[in-house]
């Protein structure tokens, strides 16, 4: 009889154990949001699309690459930027481009990726987990939304927390093993700030590192392949800046972007026919866990993500690949 696993969590980490145990296991994917792919995120608004989370990704490992290799025949993905410039402190003049190994994004969004890792899957969304609970018959699922008060999820022989560290800290029972790992796992936020505007002229660059006390990323959206042709700017605040100011006023966090990137590019965005801001509580690990995954033998639970190994998307995907390996494992002992 097939093992029943519950994922929480449908970022590239959790997408990655699903399509690793689809095979042998019954499979549910429970996602809080309306979209997949976690910080791999695309927002629309109007005539404008932004990636207002992982701006690109790169390979290196085998297993990523064939995937990757894969996803780029099904246009999925494709290459982009050809180079990123930079922006140095002092003086803010565009330094020369970089070149590289090859980068990635999704078409045509960045959560494009996501959409072709869950294909075949079954992924509930809209379904915040508040608390998993045990039973004889094993673990069941209580969702968070007080419109679906006394219901519950279950059972699973098996259940996955693919999320940030932090919220399966908070999501995983007191007596998990993995307890003194997961506390030991930093994150750190970040602001992005979008800005659409048809007026504008082209700017010089696709994308640019910004060595600034507030900023840290410059993107053009639209130069991305499969997006609007409409100008679409990506702005990434520095993590240490945001640590500092994440409860503040959002008006007052939108307007000092906006000055600091006006110093920057000596262009002023601050009339743009469309300007919005999102917060990101955990954008960056800062302190892995550096572990390819957490395990509790005991109580048949696991945690998985980028935050194991490092702040990468392969990351992620290498922590839910090599999970979904162990749970085979398991499987096949049971």
């Amino acid at each position: 009889m097939k093992k029943r696993i519950a994922i929480v969590g449908a970022g590239i980490a959790g997408l990655a154990v699903a399509r690793t145990v689809q095979d042998f296991a019954d499979v549910a994917v429970f996602e809080k949001s309306r979209g997949l792919g976690g910080r791999m995120a695309q927002r629309r608004r109007e005539d404008y699309a932004f990636d207002h989370g992982a701006q690109y990704f790169s390979v290196r490992g085998r297993d990523f690459a064939k995937v990757i290799n894969d996803a780029e025949k099904a246009g999925a993905v494709a290459r982009w930027p050809s180079s990123i410039s930079t922006f140095p402190a002092r003086d803010f003049a565009m330094a020369q481009s970089s070149a590289g190994q090859d980068r990635y994004t999704g078409v045509p969004g960045m959560s494009s990726l996501a959409a072709y890792l869950a294909t075949g899957l079954e992924i509930r969304r809209e379904f915040e987990v508040s608390t998993l609970e045990r039973g004889e018959a094993g673990w069941q699922l209580r969702p968070l939304n007080k419109e679906k008060t006394g219901v519950v999820i279950g059972p699973f022989d098996f259940v996955v927390c693919a999320t940030p560290a932090p919220q399966v800290l908070r999501l995983m029972p007191t007596d998990f093993s993995g307890q003194e790992t997961l506390e030991s796992v930093r994150m750190s936020g970040c602001f992005t700030l979008m800005i659409g505007d048809v007026e504008r002229r082209r700017l010089p660059f696709q994308a640019a590192r910004i060595d600034h006390p507030i900023l840290s990323w410059v993107a053009a959206n639209d130069t991305k392949p499969g997006r609007t042709s409409t100008l679409s700017l990506t702005v990434h605040s520095r993590n240490d800046w945001a640590e500092a100011h994440l409860e503040a006023d959002r008006d007052w966090i939108r307007q000092t972007m906006l000055a600091a990137l006006s110093e920057v590019l000596g262009m002023d965005f601050s009339d743009a026919a469309w300007i919005d801001l999102h917060r990101w509580r955990y954008a960056n690990v800062e302190n892995a866990a550096g572990k390819d995954y957490l395990w509790d033998e005991k109580l048949n639970l696991a945690a998985c993500g980028d935050w194991c190994l490092g702040n990468r998307v392969e990351a992620a995907f290498d922590s839910g690949r090599q999970l979904g390996a162990a749970i085979r494992r398991w499987a096949e002992r049971e």
